[in-house]
C-alpha cells in the first residue's frame, strides 16, 4: 500500500460517522383530541328533588327562627323537622337506621323540642352543639358512612366529618346532579335548574328593586301598605343565610346516600412498652395513696361537714372543688392515653388495666367528694346557674369514669355509645328542667324553710322569665325587694305576655307572662 493510500485511510477511519439521514422537518405524532375528564355527580331521582324542596323549607325556617324568632318555638320546629326528613330519605333510599342511631336521632329529637321549654341562650347554645354531634353521627352511621367504630372514642369524629367533609365538601357532585341536563327521561331537568337558577337571581334584584321603586312613586307605596306587613331586611337575610343552611342540609343527605364510601381507618395497636407505661402509672398510683393517706380528713369534710383549722365555708368549697375537677380529667384523660398506647389487639395488658382501674376508682371518689363540698356550699349560700352546671359535670365525669372502669374488663361494652347517650340525655334534662327556674325554685324554697337566712333578690331579678314565677311568690311572701323589683319592671308583663309572633314562643315566657298579669291585675 502506498502512502497516499495509507493516509487517506487514517483520514477515514478518524472522521466521525455521518449521522442517519432523517425527514424533513422532524415528524410529530399528532395529538389526541382534548377530552374532559369526567366531573363527579351524583345522581338525582325524584327522591333527590323533594329532598332539596325539604332542605329549602328546613334551611329556610332555621335561620328565620333561629335570628328572628329567637330559638323558641319556630327555630324548635324547624330543627325537628330538618332532622325528620334527613332520616326518612335515608330510609326510603334503603338505609334503615339501627338501634343506636334511632336513639341519637330520638335523644336529639327531644333536645330540640326543650327550646320551647327554656329562654336561657347559653344552655340552648351548648344544646345546638349536641344536636348538631348526635344528628350528624346518627346519619352518618345510618347511611354507613362512619370510617370508625361507633363503641370507641374516635367516633367522635364522624360527626364533623358528616357536617363538614360530606355536607360542604360535596356541594359541587350534588347540585351538578341536581341541575345537570341530560337526556331520555331527564331531558327536563335543565329546564328546572334553569328556572330555579333564575329564580335564585330574582329574589335580590327585587330586594333592591322594590324599595327604589316605593320610594319614587308615591301611588305604588300607597299599594304595597295594603299588602300584609313584612321586612324586607329580614326577608334579605333569611333567604341568605337559609339558603346556605338548605345547601348544607341537601349536599350532607346526598353524600351521605351517594358519596363512595371510604375504607375504614384501621386500628393501630400500641407501639409503647407496657412496662414504660405501668411504671409512670405506678408512680402516679403512689403519689395518689400517699396524697388520701395525708388528706384524709380533708377529704372527708366534705362529707361530714367538718371545717379544716383556717378556712371558711367558700374557701374550703371552692378550692376542694377546682383541685378535683382538674383531677378528674386529668385522669380520665391518662386513662385513654394509656389504653392508646398500650393496647394489643383488642386487649390491654392486666397490669395496665388494674393500675388504671385503680386511677379510676381515685377519680370517682375525688368527683363524690368534690360533689360533697359543693353541696355545703349550695347549703350555706344557695344555688347559682355555675354551680348548678358544675355540679352536672361532675356527675357526668363520675358516670363517664365507671364506665370506663367497667369497660376496661368488659371490652365488649360500648363505652363510647353509653358516655355519648348519657350525655344527650343529661343535657336534655338539664334544657327540660331550665337552669334558671331550678335555682329559683331552690333558693326562694330553702329561705322560706329557714335554711338559708337570705335570699338574693338581686340575683334572682338577672335570671330569665324562668324565675318570675318565684320573685312573684316571694312578693305574695311580704318580700319587699321583691315587691319593689315588681312595681319597677312592670314593663316585663308586655315582655312576657305579649306573643302575637308564634315563633318566638316558648312556656317559660308564657307562664311568667300570664303570672305577671295575675300579679297586675289582682293588686
Amino acid at each position: 500500500m502506498s502512502f497516499v493510500e495509507q493516509n487517506q485511510n487514517q483520514y477515514e477511519n478518524s472522521r466521525p460517522p455521518y449521522p442517519p439521514a432523517q425527514p424533513w422537518p422532524p415528524y410529530e405524532a399528532p395529538k389526541p383530541p382534548y377530552q374532559p375528564q369526567p366531573q363527579p355527580c351524583f345522581p338525582a331521582e325524584k327522591r333527590e328533588w323533594w329532598m332539596a324542596c325539604a332542605a329549602a323549607l328546613s334551611g329556610l325556617a332555621l335561620a328565620n327562627g333561629l335570628i328572628f324568632g329567637g330559638g323558641d318555638l319556630g327555630f324548635a320546629l324547624a330543627m325537628m323537622l330538618s332532622i325528620v326528613f334527613a332520616s326518612a330519605y335515608l330510609w326510603r333510599s334503603g338505609k334503615k337506621p339501627g338501634a343506636y342511631s334511632v336513639t341519637l336521632l330520638s335523644i336529639s329529637l327531644v333536645i330540640a323540642a326543650g327550646f320551647v321549654r327554656s329562654n336561657d341562650g347559653f344552655v340552648k347554645f351548648v344544646m345546638l352543639l349536641f344536636i348538631l354531634l348526635a344528628v350528624n353521627l346518627g346519619l352518618c352511621i345510618q347511611s354507613g358512612q362512619n370510617r370508625r367504630l361507633a363503641t370507641g372514642f374516635t367516633t367522635l369524629l364522624d360527626g364533623p366529618r358528616a357536617l363538614f367533609a360530606l355536607g360542604f365538601g360535596s356541594m359541587a357532585p350534588a347540585f351538578r346532579g341536581l341541575f345537570r341536563g341530560r337526556t331520555g327521561e331527564n331531558a327536563d331537568r335543565k329546564k328546572t335548574g334553569a328556572v330555579l337558577l333564575g329564580l335564585a337571581i330574582t329574589v335580590p334584584v327585587l330586594l333592591i328593586v322594590l324599595p327604589l321603586l316605593i320610594s319614587a312613586d308615591a301611588a305604588f307605596e300607597g299599594f304595597v301598605d295594603l299588602l300584609p306587613d313584612f321586612e324586607l331586611g329580614e326577608i334579605f337575610v333569611t333567604a341568605v343565610l337559609g339558603g346556605g343552611v338548605a345547601c348544607v342540609l341537601y349536599t350532607r343527605s346526598a353524600a351521605l346516600r351517594h358519596a363512595p364510601r371510604k375504607e375504614a381507618a384501621k386500628r393501630r395497636p400500641g407501639r409503647v412498652n407496657p412496662w414504660t407505661v405501668n411504671t409512670v402509672l405506678i408512680g402516679l398510683c403512689v403519689v395518689y395513696v400517699a396524697y388520701l393517706l395525708s388528706q384524709l380528713a380533708y377529704f372527708a369534710g366534705g362529707f361530714s361537714g367538718v371545717l379544716p383549722e383556717g378556712y371558711n365555708m367558700a374557701e374550703y368549697a371552692r378550692r376542694g372543688f377546682f383541685e378535683m375537677a382538674w383531677l378528674c380529667v386529668i385522669n380520665l384523660s391518662i386513662i385513654a392515653l394509656t389504653v392508646g398506647l398500650v393496647e394489643k389487639g383488642t386487649r390491654t395488658p392486666l397490669a395496665t388495666r388494674i393500675f388504671c382501674l385503680f386511677i379510676g376508682f381515685v377519680t370517682v371518689f375525688f368527683v363524690i367528694t368534690a360533689s360533697a363540698k359543693m353541696g355545703l356550699y349550695i347549703g350555706a349560700y344557695g344555688l347559682t346557674r355555675l354551680r348548678v352546671l358544675t355540679e352536672v359535670i361532675m356527675v357526668f365525669l363520675g358516670l363517664a369514669t365507671l364506665t370506663v372502669c367497667v369497660w376496661l374488663f368488659v371490652p365488649r361494652l360500648p363505652y363510647m355509645k353509653v358516655i355519648l347517650i348519657l350525655a344527650l340525655v343529661m343535657g336534655a334534662t338539664v334544657l327540660w328542667a331550665d337552669v334558671d327556674t331550678v335555682v329559683a325554685a331552690y333558693n326562694v324554697r330553702a329561705y322560706q324553710n329557714g335554711a338559708l337566712q337570705s335570699v338574693d333578690v338581686n340575683y334572682l331579678t338577672g335570671l330569665s322569665s324562668g324565675a318570675v314565677p318565684y320573685i312573684i311568690e316571694l312578693a305574695e311572701d311580704g318580700n319587699q325587694a321583691a315587691r319593689d323589683w315588681l312595681a319597677e319592671e312592670s314593663r316585663m308583663y308586655y315582655w312576657c305576655g305579649d306573643h302575637h309572633d308564634l315563633r318566638s314562643w316558648n312556656i317559660a315566657d308564657w307562664l311568667a307572662g300570664k303570672l305577671l298579669e295575675a300579679w297586675h291585675t289582682g293588686k
